[in-house]
């Protein structure tokens, strides 16, 4: 069954405090964790509304020119051969696209995400697949505050992967390690194998 944001949260003992469009500021000044969803509805558990990745041509190709490290299965890819690569990390049947958390400040947190650059290492390189896809602007940001973000995005995580369907798992290139989309490591040190390297500048980017 896919999972919507309002049962993972609950499943998590945790409460739904709020959610904005993407590139909106968040409200919370607290501690907490973040998810971002396909749907603006915290309860909508549905499939997804796009049964493959909408993942832009435009933002890919920038993402390969403007780091020279970036490549895939150690080759420099295209953008055809890197968009078909993510693409087969979509869930077809889940809303949720990343789960992230902040440890000092959510509305500082989400706000570095939403700024950062695809490419760039600061102030906030996690989820950057995110920044791949075409629809951006229909993306929901939803949050709870809490004190301890770390074991909640643990056990979110660990929620979101235990719910994925076979089905999808059976499509999934690494069906192992079904994080959301943007997700790529969980727990710490174990990371999908994509095969994508060098993804970010080495240069320290401006914050």
């Amino acid at each position: 069954m896919p999972s919507s944001v309002l049962e993972l949260l609950g499943r998590a003992g945790l409460e739904l405090d709020g959610g904005v469009p993407w590139g909106t500021p968040v409200s919370c000044t607290g501690r907490g964790v973040y998810v971002v969803s396909l749907s603006p509805r915290a309860e909508y558990s549905a499939l997804s509304p796009y049964p493959e990745a909408p993942i832009s041509r435009d933002a890919v190709a920038d993402w390969i020119s403007y780091v020279p490290t970036l490549l895939l299965d150690k080759r420099r890819p295209t953008p055809e051969t890197l968009a078909q690569r993510l693409s087969s990390f979509w869930l077809p049947d889940e809303t949720v696209l990343y789960i992230g958390k902040a440890a000092r400040s959510l509305k500082v947190g989400v706000g570095q995400y939403y700024r950062t650059r695809l490419g760039d290492r600061k102030p906030h390189a996690g989820g950057c697949w995110l920044k791949t896809l075409s629809i951006l602007d229909q993306l929901t940001v939803f949050w709870a505050c809490t004190e301890h973000p770390e074991q909640a995005e643990a056990n979110l995580l660990s929620l979101f992967t235990g719910g994925v369907s076979h089905d999808t798992k059976s499509i999934l290139r690494d069906s192992e390690h079904c994080f959301p989309f943007a997700n790529l490591e969980y727990p710490k040190g174990t990371t999908k194998a994509h095969g994508i390297s060098g993804p970010l500048n080495r240069s320290k980017s401006p914050l």
